[in-house]
């Protein structure tokens, strides 16, 4: 099974999100409310993949995005933001991740970036 954590500071967003990959058989380790919530998530966890919103209190995505993968330079980061994907593209720059969603989610959107993951 896929083990997962989320970093979002909007609570229902998370829990939706978090509903949404069990139903995938994925199995959701913990959810942080803020940056640095997910770094000690993803210390504590070394889950398969993280889902990292991009603006977020104490630590926002590319930040915590650069320490996950100072840990882990292997690390499977998807960032996730109601931003213009160009204004995400310019902000993660030299950051390598495994994918964007944009918010509002789009099923067939979260489908392909997970996909690949469970069926590796």
């Amino acid at each position: 099974m896929v083990r997962a954590i989320i970093a979002d500071d909007e609570a229902d967003s998370a829990e939706v999100f978090a509903e949404f990959l069990r139903i995938h058989k994925v199995d959701v380790l913990g959810i942080g409310k803020n940056g640095l919530e997910g770094v000690e998530l993803y210390k504590a966890h070394k889950p398969d993949i993280v889902f990292l919103d991009l603006a977020m209190p104490q630590y926002n995505g590319v930040y915590a995005a650069e320490k996950i993968k100072q840990i882990d330079p292997r690390a499977k980061i998807v960032i996730i933001s109601a931003y213009d994907p160009c204004i995400v593209k310019r902000q993660l720059a030299g950051i390598q991740v495994s994918g964007v969603l944009q918010k509002p989610y789009v099923l067939s959107e979260i489908q392909s970036v997970l996909y690949p993951k469970i069926n590796a």
